[in-house]
């Protein structure tokens, strides 16, 4: 029995499985394996001409066996999951128009979605604009500047009568911050929406399927039949793009005037950052195939919003570090750190905006403009303490916070910055009050009313602006901020650590040092920016799903990544050999030791080369390993470098023993990455021939980018024979943020490992070993305020494997006694980890390297 919507439970609706559709579509739930139909949508015979109930039949009888087969093709493209596979214009035998079918799987059922193709929309034309749209947002910088065009450019692409930009904040309250128009219409810029607008289990779908569409907000939902039997699961619509939605947003909907929207989720970092929220003031069906370029374009300006935001903390950053630089390079060399920070508190005040600047150091207090009383400090670290547990920490109102009526009008917001790494240093920056009114779209209440069954909840009814007086609060603390005090806390750390042990001399070298890493960070960060960038536009151009979208973005990300890694190390910076055996170690294992050969001089590159190789050598390896020689058991790849006499680095691929070799009919973005980047980076050469027997390639690095290392004239050839499974294996995961252990134990259980259990903190880990005793160990050596090394003992006098897991560059951080243990780098690739852990557990198979 269906558990009707009040006041108790409205936001517990079960919006995910409403058991009916919109009507300007018709579905079909069928078995994902056999494709038997299960349940139909009511209207199937009117939108499509099939016979009223078609349930229990084969799919091919309802739709055809043409259009069936491409339907189950569409369901394998899409790699058996949420993600979905597309068919456009298709004929079924009861209709004379062609239709549009999105097909997906979830929770083991496969839903079929049929509507009305649009002859004035074909699915080349979309694509044309969604490239049109993405390079245009592409020029765009910052959050304003991209939010602002974005706006505009979704009105043009889907023709709404009004686009906004809405933004969550940190309440989970939602504030229009671009607006694009029709000049009748008012204007909700500058509003904010309050939470409750957007319930939980609302958020949580838009998260998961970033598109929704309402083609009509008067709309009569069309039930699916049969009804369902005692029992039997529900009709899990999460990611269908027909899903019925709640009445209750409907009416909200009529309540403002909109009779038609669109819904397009930001996300961000893999949070739900915002929405591109579409309204019409008339029934609109937005055709599958720019349904389809919103969403990619939506992704693309997701990742837009994830870099602005990021520069503008790096900026921020930046510009905090070049300013502890000066503060740092006029201290005293007779004073101790403490009294010297305290004698440059002006200086450390015009790092944030603030109103007021304190220092809690060695139990003294020491304080600059509007701060609390030294009475009051006491019973303020002890809040930071419950609150922060040792990291940047922050708070719009203290009050709350504390309990302390002191705070709220000359001190009402705070930053504290820790400067040990036990929690008992601060930097503190404080805010007073913001005394502000916000316009909200109407008073932020939902009205309750009395029916026949009692009190329901309604949605508001007005959207005119009303205004709220805030108090006791002060300005918000921003993202770019926290980055800023992030860096204070990692500078002034180091500081702290070294101070006691350098003479006057030593550190004013040390500084020297930080502002040329400073200024060649800065340098870095950018340029590595424009090429992510590059990348992600020209993957994303020529992709044919988003599926291959995300692995071929990750695969060069990650070739990226590893070249950024080895050119900050020492021994292998710039070291062709250690580039060359990354990407072929990936490929022996498992195999025979001769699959891949690489022989060769020991060849240094330069930055610029080494990343551009990186690239190069990545997108061989992938293409070998999909078509190639490295797709076949026989199949071999033999890598040789040499030096001609004008200093030229020549590299010679070739490939045997695979599949007969045909030339493409097209050039791919891999290709041309292949071709161009050598010859247009670095004025070099790039020859690619498919002989039918198998790929040669001739590479020409000019000796302005390579150098033969005098130092090591001993020949390249190292083969790895490490073969092992992690079936059936226990495995324990130490890593301190949550996203990046779940990612972990994903791809450990994804390669058989029977129990995976992960633990945030050293103590925690310790604790579970008294009970589980794992196979092996993933350790990230950096947990924040602390590392691993404690449990890294623990494992060793257990006899238990172990490697650790680390987005650093190299290993100066993990002490000099782990020599031994394998390195695995963040991001972790599914391939690396089961070599490393073998390499762990069966160390005699394979020399220590960088992964």
């Amino acid at each position: 029995m269906t558990t009707p919507v009040d006041l108790t439970n409205c936001d517990r609706e079960p919006i995910h499985i409403p058991g009916s559709i919109q009507p300007h579509g018709a579905m079909l739930v069928c078995d994902p394996s056999t494709f038997q139909i299960l349940f139909a949508s009511q209207n199937l015979q009117a939108l499509t001409g099939a016979q009223a109930d078609p349930t229990g039949l084969d799919l091919a009888t309802v739709v055809g066996v043409e259009a069936a087969h491409d339907i189950r093709n569409a369901a394998a493209k899409s790699g058996g999951s949420e993600i979905a596979g597309v068919v456009l214009a298709a004929c079924l035998p009861g209709s004379s128009a062609p239709m549009d079918i999105v097909v997906h799987r979830y929770k083991d059922r496969a839903f079929v979605e049929i509507e009305p193709s649009d002859p004035g929309n074909s699915g080349h034309a979309a694509l044309d604009t969604t490239q049109v749209l993405i390079r245009r947002i592409g020029l765009e910088s910052d959050v304003g500047a991209i939010v602002t065009t974005g706006a505009k450019l979704v009105r043009g692409m889907l023709g709404y009568d009004r686009v906004m930009i809405y933004q969550f904040l940190h309440n989970g309250a939602g504030k229009v911050i671009a607006e694009a128009k029709h000049a009748r219409l008012g204007s909700f810029m500058g509003q904010h929406f309050p939470a409750a607008d957007i319930p939980y289990q609302a958020r949580r779908l838009y998260l998961a399927n970033t598109i929704r569409m309402i083609g009509d907000v008067s709309y009569a939902p069309v039930p699916l039949q049969p009804a369902l039997a005692p029992g039997q699961p529900p009709i899990d619509m999460s990611f269908a793009q027909l899903r019925s939605v709640s009445p209750i947003h409907c009416q909200y909907l009529q309540n403002m005037g909109v009779y038609a929207s669109m819904s397009i989720s930001i996300i961000a970092d893999g949070e739900l950052w915002g929405l591109i929220s579409c309204h019409h003031d008339a029934a609109k069906i937005t055709p599958l195939p720019l349904r389809i370029g919103a969403e990619l374009f939506g992704q693309y300006f997701s990742l837009q919003i994830s870099l602005a935001e990021r520069r503008a903390q790096i900026g921020a950053a930046n510009l905090a570090r070049d300013r502890l630089d000066k503060i740092i390079t006029h201290l005293s060399a007779t004073d101790s750190l403490a009294d010297n920070l305290r004698g440059h508190l002006e200086g450390l005040a015009e790092l944030v905006e603030s109103d007021g600047v304190a220092l809690w150091m060695d139990g003294v207090w020491s304080a600059l403009g509007q701060t609390p009383p030294v009475d009051a400090v006491p019973g303020l670290i002890d809040a930071i303490k419950t609150g922060a547990a040792g990291a940047v920490w922050h708070t719009q109102d203290l009050r709350e916070v504390t309990g302390a009526p002191l705070y709220g009008q000359a001190f009402a917001g705070m930053l504290a910055v820790p400067l040990s790494s036990t929690p008992q240093d601060y930097l503190l920056f404080f805010r007073s009050e913001e005394a502000h009114a916000i316009e909200w779209a109407g008073e932020p209440v939902k009205t309750v009313v009395q029916t026949d069954q009692g009190e329901r909840l309604t949605p508001r009814g007005s959207f005119a602006t009303w205004r709220e007086d805030v108090r006791g609060r002060s300005k918000p603390w921003t993202n770019a901020e926290h980055a800023v005090a992030e860096a204070i806390r990692t500078y002034l750390r180091d500081v702290l650590l070294r101070h006691s042990e350098r003479t006057a001399d030593e550190r004013q070298r040390a500084e020297q040092r930080r502002r040329v890493l400073n200024d060649e960070l800065n340098h870095r960060v950018k340029n590595i920016i424009a090429l992510v960038k590059s990348i992600a536009l020209q993957t994303g151009a020529h992709a044919s799903s988003v599926a291959d979208y995300s692995a071929s973005l990750e695969g060069r990300l990650r070739a990226l990544a590893f070249a950024h890694d080895q050119s900050l190390t020492g021994q292998s910076a710039g070291d062709l050999a250690t580039l060359v055996e990354a990407e072929a170690s990936l490929y022996r294992y498992g195999a025979t030791p001769d699959r891949v050969v690489a022989t060769g001089p020991k060849a240094r590159l330069d930055d610029q080369a080494f990343s551009t190789v990186a690239l190069v050598l990545h997108e061989m390896m992938t293409n070998a390993a999909k078509y190639g020689a490295l797709s076949a058991p026989e199949g071999r790849l033999k890598i040789g470098w040499r030096f001609d006499s004008a200093g030229d680095c020549e590299i010679i691929w070739e490939e045997s023993g695979g599949p007969a070799v045909k030339t493409p009919a097209r050039s791919g973005f891999g290709t041309k990455l292949v071709q161009t980047t050598l010859t247009y980076d670095l004025k070099g050469q790039a020859q690619v021939n498919y002989e039918p027997s198998g790929v040669r390639a001739r590479f020409v690095i000019p000796s302005a980018h390579a150098v033969l290392d005098d130092r090591d004239q001993a020949p390249v050839e190292e083969e790895s024979t490490t073969q092992g499974s992690l079936a059936n294996l226990n495995i324990l995961v130490v890593e301190d943020q949550a996203l990046i252990a779940m990612d972990i134990e994903e791809t450990l259980r994804g390669l058989g490992v029977r129990d995976v259990r992960a633990s945030p903190t050293a103590s925690d880990a310790i604790d579970m070993l008294v009970n589980f005793m794992p196979d092996a160990a993933v350790l990230d050596f950096n947990l924040g305020a602390e590392t691993s090394e404690a449990v890294a003992n623990d494992l060793m006098a257990r006899g238990i494997p172990f490697v650790f897991a680390t987005g650093y560059g190299d290993s100066v951080m993990i002490p000099q006694r782990f020599a031994e243990v394998p390195i695995v780098r963040k991001p972790v690739s599914a391939t690396t980890l089961v070599a490393k852990i073998d390499q762990a557990r069966f160390p005699s198979a394979e020399d220590r390297s960088v992964s």
